[in-house]
């Protein structure tokens, strides 16, 4: 466990350095647009910072383990690419129980998730991790995919010990008492990586007669994403549908706001519903929580600003895959 504990900081160090592999950079923007040299920087950041000793040390007192596994199990990983390094954490936890890690990366994200493991292996050549297009023969399966490959997933890996995640997306209470510092941590919540990932706030709950003219000031900084060319194109066709079925929305020229329920609108679109008691309103998303991965803001686990940054110990729809790798 030492050992994988003490290469897992090292990777730490040597992601902050992949920040200035400009090479790199390029070539994981030229394989998928939507990852952008800022938002990959971003990624390796949030990684960088969470992989310290203390952090490692504090994860690992959580979970109550103090070693690697005796019977070492064959785990597959099958990782999302929505975001850059979405499916690493998998990874991660799988190798860090001394479990042998075969994972098939996203077709969007191959070129960054491949070279962080490369690093992992350089750093610790004993680690069994290995990418494959195919997960014959695994003794557990992590899989993340949409509603739909969920169903597949289901029935293929019957079974074996599996955790299975579908689409999850995140929301921000705001109250009266939200200040304007507050609403602009809250527009990197929004827009970082585009709103493409679980933890991107998108959808919003005002307070009853809330001034929507707050929120588009707090989002100035981030109007260079409508020259983004899939950004730009998914929020130009969503503003022409809504406009061709009449339907109400604001809209400040890259971003469409929206009263609507649905909790995971279309990129480029930010819902909001409005409401007049916050107990009831906790209340009633009880009923919502398979559909939320976070709550951001003040008096939940997520700060403002803080989305994207998740601790090691803050699990993908609240299920411990540690502890599921150590326990096989």
């Amino acid at each position: 466990m030492h050992r994988r504990l003490n290469a897992l900081e090292q990777l730490g160090h040597k992601l902050k350095s992949l920040t200035e592999d400009y090479s790199l950079l390029n070539k994981v923007q030229m394989k998928n647009p939507w990852f952008t040299a800022d938002f990959v920087k971003e990624a390796l950041f949030s990684w960088s910072n969470s992989l310290t000793k203390n952090n490692l040390n504090n994860w690992i007192t959580k979970s109550g383990f103090t070693d690697g596994v005796v019977d070492v199990k064959r785990i597959g990983v099958i990782c999302a690419g929505n975001i850059p390094l979405v499916g690493f954490h998998d990874i991660v936890c799988a190798y860090l129980s001394g479990n042998k890690v075969f994972f098939k990366p996203s077709s969007d994200d191959t070129v960054l998730c491949l070279r962080v493991v490369e690093c992992l292996i350089e750093i610790d050549p004993a680690a069994s991790i290995v990418s494959v297009a195919k997960l014959n023969g695994v003794e557990a399966i992590i899989a993340t995919g949409n509603n739909n490959t969920m169903r597949y997933f289901e029935y293929y890996f019957q079974d074996i010990p599996r955790i299975l995640r579908g689409a999850r997306t995140s929301i921000s209470i705001i109250d009266d008492s939200t200040k304007v510092s507050e609403l602009n941590l809250l527009a990197k919540d929004i827009f970082q990586y585009f709103g493409r990932g679980c933890r991107s706030v998108t959808h919003l709950f005002l307070p009853t007669d809330f001034d929507i003219q707050k929120l588009f000031k707090s989002w100035f900084d981030w109007s260079h994403l409508g020259l983004h060319s899939k950004y730009g194109s998914n929020y130009d066709y969503q503003r022409a549908l809504l406009m061709l079925n009449k339907a109400k929305f604001h809209e400040n020229n890259f971003a469409i706001l929206r009263e609507d329920p649905n909790l995971k609108p279309p990129v480029g679109v930010i819902n909001y519903t409005y409401y007049s008691d916050k107990p009831t309103l906790l209340k009633h998303l009880e009923d919502r929580e398979d559909e939320i991965q976070a709550y951001v803001g003040k008096g939940f686990s997520t700060s403002f600003g803080q989305s994207q940054n998740p601790q090691l110990w803050d699990y993908a729809d609240g299920v411990d895959t540690l502890t599921f790798c150590m326990r096989l």
